[in-house]
């Protein structure tokens, strides 16, 4: 995708914020939020995205047309070699000017449907430019990206990890009392 439409990794913020928002039944949010719930899933469990998939993801895209595209001229940086020239802005006359993209959402960023379709096209982002792995923290059920040199991720962080043990330990003590 060309360009970059949204904030990298955005939709693990907007996975993990999904208990506190509230959408009407049958709406575009909620059908926004549960395709963003189902791309995750299918990452998570290692599945492809299926073609019945794809058509829903497409019906909702043509549903919310949520992105203006925009076109400017900026100035070239300047080279850091002295006499470097770029041959194809001197053959147009146009030189020192750059073509610049820009993309912008409609809708306000406190917009719940702006914030699921942002972060649907984050995951799609990430997904397009690697192998991506989420998990979900076996002590909190928060979404994350585990470190990729981790063998085995079970947990978000250290303080979810240690909570976990601690938890783990105290039940056994228990059990011998």
């Amino acid at each position: 995708m060309c360009p970059i439409l949204s904030r990298e990794h955005y939709f693990l913020q907007v996975i993990n914020e999904l208990n506190q928002h509230s959408v009407e039944s049958g709406s575009l949010e909620e059908r926004l939020r549960d395709m963003l719930l189902e791309l995750a899933e299918s990452v998570r469990d290692g599945k492809r995205l299926g073609m019945d998939t794809l058509h829903r993801l497409n019906k909702l895209f043509e549903q919310y047309q949520a992105i203006r595209l925009k076109v400017s001229l900026v100035p070239r940086a300047a080279s850091l070699f002295a006499g470097e020239t770029d041959e194809h802005t001197s053959d147009t006359g146009e030189e020192g000017q750059q073509l610049l993209l820009h993309s912008e959402f409609l809708d306000g960023p406190d917009q719940l449907r702006r914030k699921y379709m942002e972060s649907i096209i984050s995951l799609l982002e990430a997904m397009e430019k690697s192998t991506l792995a989420l998990q979900t923290c076996v002590q909190c059920d928060r979404w994350f990206i585990p470190y990729r040199r981790a063998q085995v991720t079970k947990f978000c962080g250290s303080a979810c990890r240690n909570r976990y043990h601690y938890e783990r330990t105290k039940m056994g003590s228990r059990r011998l009392i």
